[in-house]
C-alpha cells in the first residue's frame, strides 16, 4: 500500500522511497498541532480528515524531531534508517515545496564500506589543507601545535592528525552523516553514549596520561571507603531530580562491554575496560587505537560530586520498604547483582535514610494535631504498648497512641528496658512521653481508652482523670481474661457445662458495654450481674438499675444449652468469676463506643517493619516504627474494594480465636504505597541540596 503526505504541494510517498509518520492519535494536543499545521496551505483539512492512512512525510520535519538514539544506532550500523522514530512531541514545522523533496540517495547498508568513504574524504580534507596558509580555508579544520604521536580525540567530534609533508597537527570534524531519505538532512552525531558525557580535566585531556586499570573483581562488594570517596578524575554528571523514576534493568557484564566493541567515530574495533567500581556503580573507558577516540562511561549519575544515585538509592528502597538488609543483599549477591555491603547499607541509614524518615514522620503528625486542634470535644485516644519480643525480657518497648475518630496513630513513643527499672515499666513511661507531648501541643485528652495495666490505671487515675479525663478499658482485653478463666473452670468434671456457655458470656460482656452508650458504671454492673440469674433461668432481677433481662421470651429452637441448676457447682463456680470485686471494678470500666482493636491492627503491621525474631539498634527500631504509622496512616481510611456492579465486596475468614468458627469481613482497596515514594525523593534531593545538613536534621540520642 502506498502512503502520500497529505500536505499540499508535497508527492512524497512510500513509493519513491521517503519516509511517512502517522498522525499521533494518541495525544490529542500534539494531533492539534499536526492538523493545523496541514491547513496553513491546506485550508479544507481538519481533524474529521485524520484516518490511519493520511501520513506526513520526513521533509516537513526538523533532524532534531528524531530520537537521538535512534540516530546513533544508524550511525552505528545497529538499524536502518528507515527505523528511526520521532519523539512524541515532535510537531511538523518545515513548509517546502516538491523541489525541496528530492529523492532519496541509495545510501550503503555495509559500515565499513562507509567508513571507507568518510576515511577518503578526511584524506581529502588533509591534502587540500596541506596547500593552504591558514586552516580557516579548510572549513572546520585548524592547525594547532603539534602534538605527541598518541594523540587522541575529545569527547566531541575533533581528532588531531599529522598529514604527510606538514609540520603541524590537523584538527579535523570527524561527524558521521547520516542522509535523509525524505530531506537529504545532515544530522551531526554526538559520539557518546545515551547518557551526557562529562566533562574532561586537564589531566584527560593530556593524552600523555595514563589512567591505571583497577582489577574488577565480581565477588567483592562495594567497601566504605571506596563508595564514600570515589576517584574524581573529571566532574561527575548531575541527577535527575526524579532518578528512582527512572526505569532501571539489570545488564550481564559481557553484554555490557559488547556495547563498547566498536568505535563511534570510525566503527573501527576499539579497547575498552572498567576503570572503576563500587556498589551499583561502573565506569568503562573506551580507547580506540585506530583514530585515538577516547571516551569514560558511566552507568548512573553522581549526587553531590561522590556518591552513586542508586547506591543511595537501593539503601533507601530497602529501609523504605521494611526489608531486612542482610536478606535483600545476600539474594542480590547469590543471583550475581553487583550491589552495596551490609556496612555501607547500614552507614546510608544511619547518616541519610533514618533523618529524612523522622522529618517526615514529623511533618505528618503535625498535620494530624493541627487537624485535631480544629476538632472539639477533645481527643479520643486509644494506647497500648507492644514489646520487640515475646516473653518478659523485652529490650523495647514502644508505646502507641491512635485517635480513634480520624484511625491515625498520633504519637509512637520507643522506651529501652534500661531507662526504667524493667521491661514491664517501659508502657507506663511510653504513656507518660505520649502526653507530655500533647500537652506541650496543648490538646486535651477526653478519653483514654486502653488495657487493664494496673500501673497505667493508677497513675491515670491520679494525674489525668482530676483534669478531666475518662479512662475506659478495652472491652476485648477484659473479655480474654474471663476467657480464660471459664477454660480453667469448665475443665473440672461438676463444671463441663460452662464451656458450653462460655461464648454467650462473653458476648454478655459486650454487650453489657455497648448497650450502655453513656458509660454509667452503675448500669452496667447491673447488667453484668444479671447474668447470675440469666443462666439459671431467673430473668427478674432486685437491681433497680436492671430490673429484668432485655430479651424476649425463650421458646423451641432459641434455646440451645439447658440452664444451670441453682445451687449447682457450676453456678456457684461462674457466680464467683464473674462477681470477684477486681473484675467487676474492670466491668464499670468497659468502653461503650471505643475500643482499641485498630491499635491491635496497627501492632501487627509492625512486625512487617520490625519483626520479633530479628535485634535492631535504637535508631534502627525507632525508624521502623515510624515507617509502620507512615504506612498506617497512609492507608487508615481505605474505602470497600466493589465489584463491577457496585456491590462491596466481602470475605470468610477462620480467625485463631474463634477456634474453627468463621467471620466475614469486607475487603479493602489495595494499599498504596505513596508514602515511600516520597521518601525516597526526599532522600535524593536532601542528599543533592546537602549531605551534612541531612545528617544534621537526624535524631540526638
Amino acid at each position: 500500500m502506498v502512503n502520500y503526505c497529505v500536505c499540499a504541494g508535497c508527492k512524497n510517498s512510500t513509493q519513491t522511497g521517503h519516509r511517512v509518520h502517522g498522525f499521533p492519535m494518541k495525544d490529542k494536543a500534539t494531533l492539534r498541532q499536526w492538523v493545523q499545521f496541514v491547513r496553513v496551505r491546506r485550508a479544507n483539512f481538519s481533524m474529521t480528515s485524520v484516518t490511519t492512512n493520511a501520513k506526513i512525510c520526513s521533509a516537513h520535519f526538523r533532524e532534531e524531531d528524531y530520537d537521538p538514539g535512534h540516530i546513533r544506532m544508524v550511525s552505528l550500523g545497529l538499524k536502518r534508517l528507515s527505523q528511526v522514530q520521532l519523539i512524541p512531541t515532535a510537531v511538523p514545522s518545515v513548509h517546502t515545496h516538491l523541489s525541496a523533496c528530492p529523492a532519496p540517495r541509495p545510501r550503503s547498508t555495509n559500515v565499513n564500506i562507509g567508513a571507507a568513504r568518510r576515511k577518503r574524504e578526511l584524506a581529502t580534507m588533509l591534502t587540500d589543507a596541506s596547500t593552504q596558509e591558514t586552516a580557516d580555508s579548510v572549513g572546520a579544520a585548524t592547525i594547532d601545535d603539534p602534538l605527541p604521536s598518541s594523540s587522541t580525540c575529545d569527547t566531541g567530534t575533533q581528532c588531531y592528525l599529522k598529514p604527510p609533508g606538514m609540520s603541524h597537527a590537523v584538527q579535523v570534524n570527524l561527524k558521521p552523516k547520516m542522509v535523509s531519505v525524505g530531506t537529504q538532512t545532515t544530522f551531526r552525531m554526538k559520539t557518546s553514549t545515551p547518557l551526557t558525557s562529562p566533562e574532561q580535566t586537564d589531566e584527560e585531556e593530556d593524552p600523555s596520561v595514563i589512567i591505571s586499570d583497577s582489577s574488577w573483581v565480581p565477588e567483592d562488594q562495594m567497601s566504605d571507603e571506596d563508595e564514600e570517596e570515589l576517584c574524581e578524575e573529571e566532574p561527575s554528571q548531575t541527577c535527575h531530580p526524579h532518578q528512582n523514576g527512572i526505569d532501571k534493568f539489570i545488564v550481564c557484564k559481557a553484554e555490557l562491554m559488547a556495547l563498547f566493541a566498536i568505535c563511534p567515530a570510525c566503527c573501527e574495533k576499539c579497547d575498552s575496560r572498567i576503570v572503576q567500581q563500587g556498589g551499583r556503580f561502573i565506569k568503562i573507558e573506551q580507547v580506540c587505537t585506530s583514530c585515538g577516540y577516547q571516551r569514560f562511561w558511566q552507568n548512573q549519575p553522581i549526587l553531590h560530586r561522590n556518591m552513586p544515585a542508586c547506591n543511595l538509592l537501593l539503601s533507601g528502597a530497602i529501609h523504605f520498604t521494611g526489608c531486612l538488609a542482610s536478606q535483600t543483599l545476600r539474594m542480590m549477591t547469590l543471583f550475581g547483582l553487583q550491589c552495596i555491603s551490609v556496612s555501607t547499607y547500614f552507614r546510608h541509614q544511619r547518616h541519610y535514610t533514618i533523618p529524612v524518615i523522622i522529618q517526615a514522620w514529623q511533618n505528618d503528625q503535625a498535620k494530624n494535631l493541627s487537624d485535631l486542634r480544629a476538632m472539639d470535644g477533645g481527643l479520643v485516644v486509644a494506647g497500648d504498648c507492644r514489646s520487640d519480643s515475646p516473653g518478659h525480657s523485652a529490650k523495647y518497648g514502644s508505646y502507641s497512641l491512635i485517635e480513634e475518630r480520624v484511625n491515625k496513630v498520633v504519637d509512637v513513643q520507643l522506651v529501652q528496658s534500661s531507662e526504667v527499672p524493667n521491661s514491664s515499666w517501659c508502657e507506663l513511661e511510653g504513656l507518660k512521653r505520649s502526653i507530655s507531648l500533647l500537652r506541650r501541643q496543648d490538646l486535651h485528652l477526653s478519653t483514654l481508652i486502653t488495657d487493664r495495666h494496673r500501673q497505667v490505671a493508677k497513675w491515670v487515675r491520679e494525674e489525668l482523670c482530676p483534669e478531666g479525663t475518662r479512662h475506659y478499658f478495652d472491652v476485648w482485653h477484659v473479655g480474654k481474661s474471663l476467657g480464660k478463666a471459664l477454660n480453667t473452670a469448665s475443665k473440672d468434671r461438676q463444671c463441663d457445662q460452662l464451656q458450653l456457655w462460655r461464648p454467650a458470656i462473653v458476648n454478655h460482656l459486650y454487650w453489657t458495654a455497648a448497650s450502655t452508650p453513656d458509660g454509667n458504671p452503675a448500669v452496667m454492673e447491673a447488667k453484668w450481674r444479671s447474668l447470675v440469674n440469666h443462666i439459671q433461668d431467673i430473668h427478674d432481677h432486685d437491681t433497680p438499675a436492671f430490673s429484668s433481662c432485655a430479651h424476649p421470651p425463650l421458646e423451641g429452637d432459641q434455646r440451645d444449652k439447658e440452664w444451670l441448676e441453682p445451687g449447682s457447682m457450676g453456678a456457684i463456680k461462674l457466680e464467683s468469676i464473674v462477681t470477684k470485686t477486681s473484675f467487676m471494678k474492670d466491668v464499670r470500666q468497659l468502653s461503650p463506643q471505643y475500643q482499641t482493636f485498630s491499635l491491635e491492627a496497627f501492632h501487627s503491621l509492625i512486625l512487617h517493619f520490625a519483626p520479633k525474631h530479628t535485634g535492631f539498634s535504637y535508631l534502627g527500631m525507632y525508624s521502623r516504627l515510624l515507617l509502620a504509622a507512615l504506612h498506617y496512616n497512609f492507608n487508615a481510611n481505605r474505602e470497600t474494594a466493589r465489584r463491577s456492579d457496585g456491590a462491596e465486596k466481602f470475605c470468610v475468614r477462620y480467625p485463631r480465636f474463634r477456634k474453627g468458627a468463621y467471620v466475614v469481613r469486607p475487603i479493602k482497596e489495595k494499599a498504596s504505597y505513596g508514602y515511600a515514594t516520597s521518601l525516597i525523593e526526599a532522600l535524593q534531593q536532601s542528599y543533592t541540596q546537602s549531605p551534612k545538613a541531612l545528617q544534621e536534621t537526624g535524631p540526638i540520642i
